[in-house]
Order: structure tokens, then sequence, then C-alpha cells
């Protein structure tokens, strides 16, 4: 049922509505482990082997039965035979015997017999006749790894939904490993609306043009939450124009976007156009969002189509509140965005009168001040349209319908989010 356009939805049951009438869902595609950085396990790692496979040394030095330790000193070293020179990664080594001893280096594998590893720090290695002195009693299994103490078979190492970083990508090659099921990025379809914009900067110049600046941002901010950005071009405001565009955006994505053309009391080429494929089309044509309030949430053959204001704030703070999470549900993550950080507001803060008890994003400029070493948030004020608004911000606070105001020098939760509040490849340096 289409909703009349003063009656606004809350962000939450926007979204239960959006999710429950799609028939997307998580799915799992294959890939080899050194291209896994930053995707999401789409299911539990098992280890199907030891590490270390065989007792192995910690130590460069010599293997040796701890028996023939008992005793030496520095003033009465016992001397034992070096009968071998074992290699890493060589588990065919021979068995020891009383009275003899190998050089071992870290990391190598222990001949069977052997139960103790002298560090070379505590012997002396005599290549001429192959002979060791050892200056020192060590216990029993000093300097050894026993068989599976790194990782033993059948444990559970990474669970599903884990982030793959260097660290795991080196464990799981070290486990041969080569293939992963990941969590697959969905496809999400990104049409900017809107005769007036161009992508040309000489027609803004000559001929008045709106440089299509909006659709870039969006597109860079649903890759960074993990989906796969498709731009499918500047569309006129026509019925006809976008009708075929969403079309065909359905057939080929997993989600569409739609920028621009969304709008209270004037002709709504979007939403029309929708309403013109089929059926339940527009869900509902506004959410309880300042600012953003005219983002609309549409479906047509069971996929998802959200559609947001042309204003570039608007535009952010819906992909913010509803794409992102979609997208975060889609590959393994949790809907909310958990990378916050605590910061004390630099100023007073008021809600707009008009829409007070609506969900606020209030975006902010975070630094660490000089005299006390914490970290302020400066509250960026500005119209919905000021791009300003965004390049002063590096953070944003989600402010809940019941709060219309906050004083100064009270603590905040700022949300970062990756390419806006920092590159991706320098999160360390942006305050």
């Amino acid at each position: 049922m289409r909703r009349r356009s003063n009656s606004y939805l809350s962000i939450q049951t926007a979204f239960i509505e959006l999710r429950k009438n799609i028939i997307i869902q998580p799915m799992s595609e294959k890939l080899d482990t050194k291209e896994a950085l930053g995707r999401i396990l789409y299911n539990n790692i098992i280890s199907s082997s030891n590490i270390p496979k065989y007792d192995s040394s910690h130590m460069d030095g010599f293997a040796v039965l701890h028996d023939d330790l008992i005793g030496a000193t520095n003033l009465k070293p016992i001397t034992l035979k070096v009968i071998d020179d074992i290699k890493l990664g060589n588990p065919k080594i021979k068995p020891l015997q009383s009275g003899h001893a190998a050089r071992i280096p870290t990391g190598g594998y222990l001949p069977k017999n052997s139960d103790t590893v002298v560090p070379i720090e505590y012997a002396q290695f005599n290549l001429f006749n192959k002979s060791v002195k050892i200056f020192s009693e060590f216990p029993i299994g000093s300097f050894i790894s026993p068989i599976g103490k790194d990782i033993s078979k059948n444990k559970l190492l990474l669970k599903k939904r884990h982030l793959i970083r260097i660290q795991d990508i080196a464990l799981l090659n070290l486990l041969g490993i080569k293939k992963l099921n990941v969590f697959k990025k969905p496809r999400v379809g990104i049409i900017p609306t809107g005769s007036e914009l161009t992508n040309n900067i000489d027609d803004v110049i000559q001929y008045g043009k709106v440089l299509n600046t909006n659709s870039q941002i969006i597109s860079s901010l649903i890759e960074a939450a993990g989906g796969i950005p498709i731009d499918l071009g500047i569309t006129s405001d026509s019925i006809k124009a976008v009708k075929k565009k969403i079309e065909y955006a359905i057939s080929q994505n997993d989600i569409i976007v739609t920028i621009g053309g969304s709008s209270v009391g004037h002709k709504d080429h979007i939403a029309d156009s929708i309403n013109s494929i089929g059926k339940p089309g527009i869900l509902a044509e506004g959410i309880k969002l300042d600012r953003g309030r005219v983002t609309k949430i549409a479906i047509l053959k069971s996929k998802p189509i959200i559609i947001l204001p042309g204003p570039i704030q608007g535009a952010v703070n819906a992909c913010i509140v509803l794409a992102i999470p979609l997208i975060r549900s889609l590959i393994g993550l949790s809907n909310n965005n958990k990378t916050t950080i605590n910061a004390q507001l630099s100023d007073n803060w008021k809600a707009r009168n008009k829409f007070q008890h609506f969900v606020k994003i209030l975006y902010v400029h975070l630094s660490i001040s000089k005299s006390n070493n914490r970290i302020n948030a400066e509250p960026i004020i500005g119209e919905t349209s000021n791009m300003t608004v965004m390049t002063r911000a590096n953070g944003y606070v989600m402010i809940p319908e019941k709060i219309t105001s906050i004083e100064k020098g009270s603590e905040i939760q700022v949300n970062l989010l990756s390419g806006f509040s920092f590159a991706s490849r320098n999160p360390i340096d942006f305050i």
C-alpha cells in the first residue's frame, strides 16, 4: 500500500519493511586465499593438521637427551658427538642415542629420542671433530615446541563472519588452505537522475548544468561498505527514461539506489516510474530522518530500491541509515556501524524546529585538544545542499528522535566511516 507523503516511517520500520520484502539473501563465492583480504568468511575454518607438525625447536642450538646434561657446569662441561645437522622442514632425521647431539635451527623438527634443546649460547661447537661442549643443565623439554602447540588438528581457527586480515591469510597459507568461501558482495546499481546533471565540467561553465558529484560519493560509500557500485549513468527527468533504467538495473543488480527526483509536493518521476512497472512498488514515501526525510523505499521483482534525495546531506544520510546497513547484512556483518570513537562536543547543538522528533545526523570534525589530549567534536552545520559540510566533517553522530539538544562538553559517540572519516589506507591520521 502506498503511504501518504506526510506519513513518515521510522528508520527502523523502513529497514524492516525493506528487508522482509526482498528475496536476496547472503550468498557465498569462492576466492583464492591470497585475494581474500578484507572479505568476510562464509564458514568456519577448522585446522586439518597440527602446527608444528612435529616436536620442534624454538631456538637455534642442539637437540640432546636430557639425561646426558646431568652435572654439566661451566667448570665441568659435558661433551657430545654431533651426528646430524638438521635442515628446516625435514622430518626424516636419525634418532639420537645417548652421547649424541644434533645441530638444530629454530623451527627444526627434533630427532626421535631427543627431549631437550640447548641454545647455542650455552654450547661450544667444534667443527673439526664434530663435537659440542655444553656448560649447563636444562630442565627436560626446554626450548621445545610440542607437536600441535600452536595449532592442534580439528581446532576452530576462524569463525564464520570473521573479517580476513593479513595475518589470517598467512595462517591459512601455513595450513595449505588455498581457497576460501566468503560472503559475496552485492551489486548495487546507482541511477543519478535529473535533466540538469552533467559529468562534464565544461557544461557547468557554459550551460549552467549541475556537476554529477553525488553519484561519485554514493558509489564510494557503497564500495567502502562492501558492495560493488555500478553507476548506470545520468537519467533525465522523464518517466519513460527512468522506467527503462530501473528495469535494466533490476535485471542486473541486487540492490538499486536512485539519487534525486524524490520530493514531497512536486511531481515525483522516480515514484511514478516505479509504480508504473509493477507491485508492490513504493512502500514508504518518507522516513523520520533529518536531513533526508523525502527518502523513499520500494520493492520491484523482490529487489530493494532506495530512492535518495538529491541534496548531498540528505543523500548521504539516507545511504548511511538504509543502503549501508542493507549491504552489511548481505556480506555477513551486523546492520549497525560499530566503528565509533568517544569525543567531547565542543559547542552547543540544537535540532531544527521543524523536524526535532526525527532521527538526526550531526556531522562533526574531530580533533585532538592540545590542552588535555582529549578528542573534541566540532558540530558542522550548514544547508542540506552544502558540500562543505561533508568536506569539513570526518565523523557523524546518530541522534535519537527524543533528543533535541546536546550541551557543549557532553560526551558523544561519533561514528567513523571508511572513505569518509579517513582514507582506507591511512586511518591513523584522520584527526
